[in-house]
């Protein structure tokens, strides 16, 4: 169940997104699926952001298509 749960600072040696960015997305607010709190520790739930690389990937592709990029 926790195995795709893991520290903030170890996110980026799984994907390539900067531990600074995710902690900016908590501060302000943003993608709160993703962030779990257990024991006073801030954890990022993998499958939740591949879900969020997924849609903004699938809305790139189409602003890149109305605009013929």
């Amino acid at each position: 169940m926790f195995e795709n749960i893991i520290p903030i600072a170890q996110v980026p040696t799984k994907i390539p997104i900067a531990e600074k960015t995710l902690r900016n997305w908590r501060y302000k607010g943003l993608y709160p699926q993703i962030f779990v709190k257990l024991g006073g520790k801030v954890f990022v739930d993998l499958d939740e952001l591949a879900k969020i690389k997924n849609a903004q990937q699938k809305k790139a592709k189409k602003v890149a298509l109305r605009h013929d990029l």
